[in-house]
């Protein structure tokens, strides 16, 4: 179990964008044995076999292929997301203001900006530039403390106690020293790798430099960046790589931009997990008849967090279902269908969790107050499926930090490998 938590801050600490989440994952399925398929060229699958496809570089599926392969099987998915709220950063826009380097930002997704300021930020993206064999991309990491957004002093704010309302524009320019911007530049360049003479554009992201770790008196929470939803990634890759083999087919989504609403080439509201289903059965000597008699057979399990009752604020919960952390796994369920959930799909899950001896519990939102979502709905939606949507309870969602419980990352990987086994 130490082993497997100590996977996780590695991998959270590794992975300081969508790009390097996607393929540090990618990078252990291919030490477990997963071979890379292009979407471009044509698929020569083989029973038994494990592959994995990769899309934008943030996004990827895998899947492990039964001995026998049958349409009635089905596939087995889970799902989990790449991307985390954050701050994009506006390279073109860098300047000097009152002898200091500053540098745009853009919000990305749902963040609680105040958490972004007065901490130590690195640097960290990707640079693709032109080369006469065509386009070169390389992932980077400045992990160092190189920025910083500075809050305004007390003095000149009287009513910060009070909340203070952050202009993105105004406010959250991040500050990296007496510098300029060709500074900044040389350094990204050095960083990528990329040539003096070649120009490069960045997909650039500040994150909270601070490694995730093991806090509390008893080390039993999780303190770090990035939790929703590293640490559903971190579960649904180890899950398809120690899952005994199955009857079905077992996949493992990670799709990209969650939380900006899953529009995009590599979002779950597009068709590549469609796609890469039916080449799945394609491939393995089915029809179209067979693609969807087989997507009839299967079941999603979607795997995002969940909000943990926070003790300081009671009010905001529903008492009738609030999962708090150390209580194992929250089955989510909404009626507007912001989950996917149903009474069966929940009790399905619920039983397999007995029987294993894996500790699960209840999320519903307060009915005042509005419900976010996941890529469960979206999932189920295009492929028509049964689904779920189950997440671990941690503290202070879309903040730069988050807290969760030890024990319930332990039981999210392994319901995530008693849902492959059916």
């Amino acid at each position: 179990m130490a082993e497997l938590i100590d996977d996780l801050l590695h991998y959270i600490n590794a992975s300081p964008t969508a790009f390097h989440a996607s393929a540090n994952a990618r990078q252990r399925l291919q030490a477990a044995g997963f071979a890379c398929l292009s979407e471009g060229e044509r698929w020569s699958l083989k029973a038994g076999g494990k592959y994995v496809v990769e899309r934008n570089g943030s996004a990827l599926i895998a899947f492990r292929l039964p001995a026998q392969w049958s349409a009635a099987a089905g596939f087995r998915l889970l799902t989990a997301h790449t991307d985390s709220p954050g701050l994009k950063v506006k390279l073109p826009g860098s300047s000097d203001a009152a002898n200091l380097l500053m540098v745009p930002v853009e919000v990305y997704g749902g963040a609680i900006l105040s958490t972004w300021l007065d901490r130590p930020l690195g640097l960290a993206g990707r640079a693709v530039w032109a080369t006469p064999s065509g386009l070169e991309v390389r992932l980077f990491n400045l992990d160092e403390p190189l920025a910083v957004i500075p809050n305004l002093a007390l003095h000149l704010n009287r009513d910060v106690n009070q909340g203070a309302a952050y202009n993105p524009r105004q406010h959250l320019s991040a500050c990296l020293g007496q510098a300029s911007p060709a500074d900044l530049r040389r350094r990204l360049d050095d960083a990528a790798g990329c040539p003096v003479e070649t120009p490069a554009r960045y997909d650039l992201f500040l994150y909270e430099q601070t490694p995730a770790q093991l806090s509390g008196l008893k080390r039993d929470l999780l303190s770090g960046p990035r939790l929703d939803n590293l640490t559903s990634c971190h579960a649904a890759i180890a899950a398809l790589v120690g899952a005994p083999a199955a009857v079905a087919a077992s996949v493992a989504f990670l799709a990209d931009h969650e939380e900006v609403g899953s529009v995009s080439a590599q979002g779950a509201n597009s068709a590549f997990l469609r796609d890469v289903l039916h080449r799945i059965v394609l491939a393995l000597g089915g029809d179209a008849e067979d693609c969807l008699r087989t997507l009839a057979g299967s079941r999603l399990l979607s795997m995002d967090s969940a909000h943990a009752v926070h003790p300081s604020y009671l009010d905001k919960y529903d008492s009738a279902a609030t999962p708090i952390i150390g209580g194992g796994v929250a089955i989510k369920t909404n009626v507007s269908q912001r989950y996917c959930t149903s009474a069966l799909s929940a009790e399905r899950f619920a039983a397999k969790c007995r029987q294993a001896g894996i500790p699960c519990q209840a999320f519903t939102n307060r009915s005042d107050m509005p419900c976010g979502s996941t890529i469960g709905p979206a999932c189920t939606a295009l492929l028509g499926m049964e689904g779920l949507d189950v997440g671990t309870p941690i503290l202070a969602m879309h903040s730069a930090r988050e807290t969760a419980g030890v024990q319930d990352h332990l039981a999210l990987a392994a319901a995530a490998t008693a849902f492959l086994i059916d």
